[in-house]
């Protein structure tokens, strides 16, 4: 029996979709006589607190630090119980599995440790599906590759995680029990990410209250030049009275300049056309879309990766969202013809524009390597 192990149900459905033959279960598909396919509902399984590891740390005590929280130990998350279970009943019943979870380390992380966790023997493949359509999941059924040659991305998000929580629960209880010896009430937390931000925030506050107003003025012209009217800014002479970032700073001066130039002929003395080209713009990797939404459209972080989760998720619209990586493949630039046939039926009052696309022309996007 071959298990599919997927990270979310939306996806363990698109591979159900492909693999056909649908029988609907609990917490899982049955297809065909010899494949089924579960899936995690995000992590399943939780770094155990440190309490688990020696009922003495309940207390906060000085003495216990640095907390002894190796070898590692999990325990299962509260809300998903259910389903781990029936992950761990369907691991048993397995001779193969197929990790599918998403394609990056956090991805790699969240099935890999429920395989350790219940001890699988089992060989275990790698499917990587980026679109959310069943086309997609078909085509990856038929690359699946050895889930051994991901070990690295495993370790790497596990000694991640691990190491969150020992530089949190050790740097928090150490700053906490050092803030009450002064008279600090309260829990000060400490973690990895949280506290560089925190920092960066606390500095930009306090930037911003010391900040003091300073002046500076600049000199422009409209020129008249053969029937158009070019702008042109003042190059500032070195003797001139300039702040640190080469901006004039005494109004006098610049009036005195604009005042002097005013109504006076202008000789061009030197005209330079070149012609230039300029790329198209890479996709977007999640975080440039994040800093881009925010900046434009006061759209935060958080709305945005919920946006395009539903664009994943809920409308197959997008290829994988969470991805740190501005580049698609060129399996995905062979579909081109398909998707803009999608795009006009999709938005029609654009169809024109699409048929006039050259679907073979590659950009930079598309890249292997």
């Amino acid at each position: 029996m071959r298990l599919f192990i997927a990270e979310k149900p939306a996806l363990g459905q698109v591979i159900a979709e492909a693999l056909g033959t649908v029988i609907r279960k609990d917490g899982y598909f049955e297809c065909g006589s010899n494949n089924l396919v579960t899936w995690c509902v995000g992590h399943l399984l939780e770094l155990a607190p440190p309490e688990v590891h020696n009922p003495d740390y309940k207390n906060w005590v000085q003495a216990d630090l640095p907390l002894k929280l190796r070898p590692a130990k999990y325990q299962p998350i509260a809300r998903t119980k259910d389903q781990l279970s029936i992950v761990q009943q369907l691991i048993s019943r397995a001779s193969e599995i197929v990790h599918a979870g998403d394609p990056d380390d956090e991805g790699q992380l969240l099935v890999d440790e429920v395989l350790v966790h219940f001890g699988n023997t089992a060989p275990v493949k790698r499917i990587l599906i980026n679109d959310m359509n069943a086309n997609a999941a078909r085509k990856a059924l038929d690359g699946l590759r050895d889930n051994r040659e991901f070990y690295g991305l495993f370790q790497k998000a596990l000694a991640r995680s691990i190491g969150d929580q020992l530089y949190g629960f050790n740097m928090t209880r150490a700053c906490t029990l050092a803030g009450r010896a002064k008279g600090v009430k309260g829990v000060l937390s400490v973690g990895r990410v949280q506290t560089p931000i925190l920092g960066l925030i606390v500095n930009r506050y306090l930037a911003n209250k010391s900040h003091a107003s300073a002046f500076y003025y600049t000199v422009a012209a409209s020129l008249a030049v053969g029937g158009s009217r070019p702008q042109a800014r003042l190059v500032v002479a070195a003797d001139a009275p300039l702040d640190d970032k080469n901006r004039i700073i005494d109004e006098a001066y610049a009036t005195q300049v604009a005042d002097a130039c005013r109504m006076k002929p202008a000789d061009v003395i030197e005209a330079r056309v070149e012609e230039k080209q300029t790329a198209a713009p890479l996709p977007f990797a999640l975080l440039d879309l994040q800093v881009y939404m925010s900046k434009t459209h006061s759209i935060d972080a958080e709305k945005t990766l919920a946006l395009t989760q539903a664009l994943r998720e809920k409308y197959k619209a997008i290829t994988y969202n969470r991805s740190d990586c501005s580049y698609l493949s060129d399996e995905q630039f062979a579909e081109a013809p398909e998707t803009l046939n999608l795009l006009s039926q999709a938005l029609p009052d654009l169809a024109g524009m699409f048929t006039e696309v050259n679907s073979e022309r590659k950009s930079r996007a598309f890249d292997d390597s």
